[in-house]
């Protein structure tokens, strides 16, 4: 027998399969809805299969409709027989020795308690409870376990003294139920829907464990199929409700009789009830089964055990593809190798930052589709991505997965695919899997040898070059390790890159598959004409041509060849450089150009041999061991003698003096003596060139056909069985944590502990130190030129938002990353940022960034370590508006020991108040029919929210979450409550959650908005209770933005427009983006124009208005400013630090002339005379309205 994990169990079944071992029996236990596609799968790949469901009234329809893969199909609950059309058994749960086989104690002394009932708090269930505690005096001895879920309120007792909000495990009820003098069992009431029953009719489990633990039992409203199993008061006893007061008099008063039937009880259930009584009864089903399998062949849907489509589906999974993002060779290769397969399909999956957010991508053919996500670039599992991965696997019928990389997306996405048996290739083309610095490049730049010199340097090298905590890469390591078992093969294009993958992961049990990578296979080689033998090559008539192929990037060995180009001044050797500069290093290069140093720029693959022609040598200078480099297959393809570095996959494929030379690392000193050599020693070139002439190299076809008999042989040893056309769907939510991996946090660089929870909140103080707090504080003008910051990067509750961002709501964290540069001083020694709202103030520490990007920018790598990062937590924040301001604590030589304070570098809103339950989303239509609706005369109240205000409206963004509390009237009936927003433009729901304060219910929700057409929206709250559901309106309005920036489109004039003048200027803006977005219900094709504008005299930019249309239909988009400090240094004023912009409106306004302009100022607003004709022109006429 073996017991498999949803990890391992289509493995498992799989391997058996292949050893001509098929599993006799797969039996699931529990129920056909949950991650059904992996038990369709095991159905299919065992010889029979057996369905024993463990029925609740809210599943057992799901469970019906979804066992027709099972052969054979048990229920615990009789009454649910009728559901399944004749397919199923009744099977009731039974008991087990292994923990409740406990003596019948005989001493009526030794009971500890009088009372015990252990069960979830159904409202039932406490009703009862608290009826029977009333009725006896305190002195009675109670052990009460009432926990409750996310659907139930925390049980309130009229005994105070009793905790009843605990669990306990099956050993533990035993003991608890030995001990006891009556073991109550009560029924749980369901409110279920229409077509539910409200209970089961067969008796729960605790019946039969609690007799074997030798409890006398009192059941409360006992199903008469009770005592189909049990002689009424012979050995349990049985009372209605208004009974169960008296039957536990009875029961306590007569200690013989109670004892005598408990031990009556244990005798019937060690006799009939144990689980090896139901097991027998499985085997036996089996064995007809089996036998009568030819006589009468099943009806169940069958699977294939191959591929059905006409080629095995191939899934490429990477973090890019050719055309989306500026890319490289490993984008390069995936459609190479794609494009060349004969005889399979492939698809992609890949990450990409389109239209303000990621999307997961798949591109099938020519179709794409694209699948929100949160950003995931340091996560280690999310199950978001995972149940979209999985939908990807199951519904497109894929046979394997390849993994080119994993840069963007969790990395258990692995482990998802070989839960689903479905095979899976990781291609090695860098380190990815070790670190995710992939190059191996350490905080100063140098290769990290991290194998064959230990982690003990991994913390300090993150948290200097990326201000990440320590330990953050050892969470990421030990989560690697596990998930590299999911891992059928590595390829690799040399031995020795996966020798040192597996050398750091010896957990790695893959299989390595060494195929040799391919360049882009030129028709012609451009190889020089063969020298005769014996004879020497002519003198070179010139200087030494040497080539450099590919981006010039530190990681490639930027560096060394600038000094190279240096300190070979006057000597007779010219460099063409054919690829790209990193950006700040051009300047250097350019400065050296001329003769000796030629800089081409881009080029395309196949003008590679023209571009080398008459170049006698070429440079590979990588400072990182490379895991192939194709260009040091084109150089010899052209004839050259490469002189690489001797590190990595180069310094393997090249032998020193015969096929080329090799250098140290980041030695420019030895790569000009090679170049020296090779001008001088005339036979070393002659033999050099001689053994690169007889080089052989592996073409495109012989590449493709080892990577399809890879395919073929994974496909047929691990077959995945597709289900047919006509299969019954079924959730698909398969994640991480189903699959046994347990997790602190799901980002790999966040310290917090949450186990699989909600992130702990930040800690967030009322004062800085005293040591910080005492110093001065110097206030940076945003007007001074020498001063630069940005926020660069903004995550809201996990959503990453586009650009500059002004003002934006939070419900429960905002991630900040920016920067902050002054040339004149020094490195801070701390980093805060101060909230400032209306109420309070508070402080929380940032973490040093470092940020590479700014070495070019300001001339100077000191700038490198100007970046920071922080994150914050509402939780404990009083709701409302807050200024967010940046402080860095200097002891500086000039100034002396201060604190520098960059106000006002970002703004948001907090809700004050704690979620009332998990996120949920807002889903389209209502909760329940619209007939079925009585609308109250008593109204609910807005009790709170965390949105952000434009004049007056509460406003929601796309994509963002909404916390929403309302009171209800103190008469509103019980039941589920449901936030519902009403509109011209559609409806939504949310589930919310009901709690008391002060006497009063109240309902809340934390919902995020995602597709929801844009619009004003009327919120009410609908109560579901057993006979309909109530509507409480609120009189409350909510606005639905129609992107991920907070904004308002009313038909009201907004105050500042409710003036009879309104200055008109003609000044136009600058502008950064004019973008025509998808069109929408509220605005039709929409126009997105982005930059700032600013007025000197006038005080600070506030918002935007658009207005368009005439009459009724005239329309207002309101959108606030937000702060641009490069312009306010830039004009030198600081009024225009909030000159920043992004505004809406329909590009049919724009057409039709009516659409006006107007920036707000502290001073009045402006109308913008030129606005509508400068957006206009950078707008072709082609585009449609």
């Amino acid at each position: 027998m073996v017991r498999a994990s949803h990890a391992d169990a289509v493995a498992l079944a799989q391997d058996a399969l292949a050893r001509a071992e098929r599993f006799d029996l797969f039996l699931a236990f529990g129920g056909a809805s949950r991650h059904h596609a992996l038990l369709r799968r095991l159905c299919a790949l065992s010889g029979t299969s057996a369905l024993w469901t463990t029925e609740d009234p809210y599943l057992s329809g799901a469970n019906a409709r979804l066992s027709g893969c099972f052969d054979l199909v048990f229920t615990n609950d009789r009454g649910s027989l009728s559901r399944y059309g004749g397919r199923a058994r009744h099977l009731p749960l039974a008991a087990t020795p292994l923990f409740q086989d406990l003596p019948v104690r005989r001493d009526d002394a030794e009971y500890r308690y009088d009372l015990m009932f252990v069960g979830t708090a159904w409202p039932n269930r406490v009703a009862t409870l608290n009826r029977i505690l009333s009725s006896f005096p305190r002195e009675l001895k109670v052990k009460v376990a009432l926990p409750a879920n996310a659907y139930l309120p925390q049980a309130v007792l009229v005994r105070d003294d009793l905790v009843v909000d605990w669990r306990c495990g099956n050993a533990d009820f035993a003991r608890l139920a030995n001990a006891s003098r009556v073991v109550l069992t009560l029924p749980r009431i369901f409110t279920a829907g229409a077509d539910e029953t409200p209970a089961g009719t067969t008796p729960p489990p605790r019946l039969f464990e609690a007799a074997l633990a030798g409890g006398a039992q009192l059941v409360v409203g006992a199903d008469p199929e009770t005592f189909d199993y049990y002689e009424a008061d012979r050995e349990v006893r049985a009372c209605p409700e208004d009974g169960v007061v008296a039957a536990i008099t009875a029961l306590l008063s007569d200690p013989e009789g109670r004892i005598a039937m408990a031990e009556r009880a244990r005798a019937r259930t060690r006799a009939r009830h144990l689980y090896d009584h139901r097991v027998d009864v499985i085997l036996r089903a089996v064995r007809e089964h089996r036998a009568g399998r030819e006589a009468a062949p099943s009806d169940r849907p069958s699977m294939s055990l191959a591929p059905t489509a006409a080629k095995p589906r191939i899934l490429y999974v990477a973090h890019n593809r050719v055309g989306r993002r500026q890319g490289g060779g490993v984008e390069f290769y995936q459609e190479q190798l794609a494009e060349a397969l004969d005889g399979f399909e492939a698809l992609f999956l890949y990450p990409s930052f389109e239209e303000e957010a990621w999307v997961l991508r798949l591109d099938e053919g020519e179709a794409s589709e694209a699948l929100p996500i949160p950003p995931a670039e340091r996560l280690l599992a999310s199950a978001e991505i995972e149940a979209l991965f999985e939908r990807v696997l199951v519904e497109r019928r894929i046979d394997l997965v390849h993994v080119h990389h994993l840069l963007g997306l969790p990395l258990s996405l692995p482990a998802i695919a070989r839960a689903h048996g479905v095979p899976v290739v990781v291609q090695l083309h860098d380190f990815f899997l070790v670190c995710h610095r992939y190059t191996l490049r350490n905080q100063h730049g140098a290769f990290c040898d991290v194998v064959h010199r230990g982690e003990r340097e991994c913390d300090g090298c993150l948290a200097t070059a990326e201000g990440l905590p320590a330990g953050a890469k050892a969470r990421r390591d030990g989560f690697v390790a596990r998930m590299i078992g999911s891992v059928d093969a590595f390829v690799s294009s040399t031995p020795a890159t996966a020798d040192y993958v597996r050398a750091f992961y010896p957990e790695a049990a893959a299989r390595v598959a060494v195929i040799e990578m391919v360049d882009a296979e030129p028709a012609s080689s451009g190889l020089p004409a063969p020298v005769a033998e014996g004879r020497a090559p002519p003198q070179p008539r010139g200087p030494l041509r040497v080539a450099v192929l590919g981006n010039v990037v530190d990681h490639k060995g930027a560096q060394t060849l600038l000094e190279l180009v240096r300190i070979t001044a006057g000597e007779p050797i010219v460099f063409e450089v054919l690829g790209y500069v990193e950006t700040y290093l051009v300047a250097a290069f350019e400065a050296l150009a001329g003769e000796r140093l030629s800089l081409r720029g881009g080029y395309a693959r196949e003008e590679v041999p023209a571009l080398l022609a008459g170049c006698d040598v070429s440079l590979h200078l990588s400072i990182w061991p490379e895991t192939y480099m194709i260009s040091l297959t084109e150089a010899w393809r052209a004839g050259l003698i490469p002189i690489v570095t001797d590190l990595g996959a180069p310094g393997q494929r090249v032998t020193d003096g015969v096929d080329g030379l090799k250098v140290p690392p980041g030695d420019s000193g030895a790569v000009r003596h090679a170049l020296r050599r090779l001008g001088h020693d005339h036979g070393l070139v002659a033999s050099l060139r001689a053994a690169i002439r007889r080089k052989t190299f592996p073409t495109v076809g012989r590449h493709v056909a080892r990577m399809a008999a890879l395919y073929r042989e994974l496909i047929a040893t691990r077959p995945v069985p597709h289900a047919g056309p006509d299969e019954p769907l079924a959730p698909l939510t398969l994640s991480a944590l189903d699959l046994g991996f347990r997790l602190n946090h799901p980002d790999w660089t966040d310290p917090a502990v949450v186990w699989d929870g909600e992130s702990e909140a930040s800690v967030v103080v009322e004062a800085l130190p005293p040591a910080v707090a005492g110093l001065p504080e110097r206030v940076l003008a945003p007007s001074d030129p020498d001063l630069s910051w940005e926020i660069a990067d903004l995550v809201i509750d996990g959503q990453r938002l586009p650009g500059r961002i002004g003002a934006c709501a939070v419900a429960d964290s905002l991630s900040l990353r920016g920067w902050i540069w002054r040339p004149n001083a020094g490195r801070p020694a701390q980093t805060w940022l101060r909230l400032r709202g209306a109420d309070a103030t508070a402080y929380l520490a940032a973490l040093p960034e470092r940020r590479p990007e700014l070495a070019g920018r300001f001339g100077t790598g000191r700038a490198e370590q100007a970046g920071f990062a922080a994150q914050v937590r509402t939780t404990g924040l009083p709701g409302g508006a807050y200024t967010v301001d940046l402080l860095q604590v200097f002891g500086d030589h000039v100034f002396g020991d201060h604190v520098a304070v960059a106000p006002e570098v970002a703004r948001f809103t907090a809700p004050g108040f704690a979620a009332p339950g998990p996120v949920t989303p807002w889903r389209s239509g209502l909760p329940v029919p619209e007939a079925d609706l009585r609308r109250s005369a008593e109204p609910a109240t807005l009790a709170g929210h965390g949105l952000q205000v434009v004049e007056g409206v509460p406003v929601a963004r796309q994509g963002g979450i909404t916390r929403i509390e309302a009171a209800l009237p103190a008469g509103a009936r019980p039941g589920q409550p449901f936030l519902v927003l009403r509109s011209d433009h559609g409806t939504a729901f949310a589930r919310a959650a009901r709690r008391e304060e002060g006497g009063a219910p109240r309902v809340g929700a934390e919902a995020q908005v995602r597709e929801i057409a844009p619009g004003l929206y009327r919120l009410s709250v609908v109560v579901q209770g057993d006979d309909g559901a109530d509507l409480h309106e609120t009189g409350a309005t909510l606005f639905v933005a129609p992107s991920a920036r907070a904004c308002l489109v009313t038909t009201e004039p907004p105050p500042a427009l409710r003036r009879a003048w309104i200055k008109r200027v003609r000044s136009r803006p600058s502008l950064d983006a004019v973008t025509v977005g998808e069109a929408s219900s509220l605005l039709g094709s929409t126009v997105t124009a982005s930059g700032w504008c600013f007025l000197p005299g006038r005080g600070r930019p506030l918002a935007w208005i658009a207005r368009w249309g005439t009459g009724r239909a005239r329309r207002f988009m309101i959108a606030e400013s937000f702060a641009r400090q490069d312009v306010a240094a830039h004009l030198k004023d600081p009024d225009a630090l909030t000159a920043g912009f992004e505004i809406q409106f329909p590009l049919a306004a724009l057409r039709d002339g009516s659409l006006r302009v107007f920036q707000v100022y502290e001073r009045g607003p402006l109308a913008l005379s030129g606005f509508a004709g400068h957006v206009s022109s950078q707008i072709p006429r082609a585009i449609p309205d």
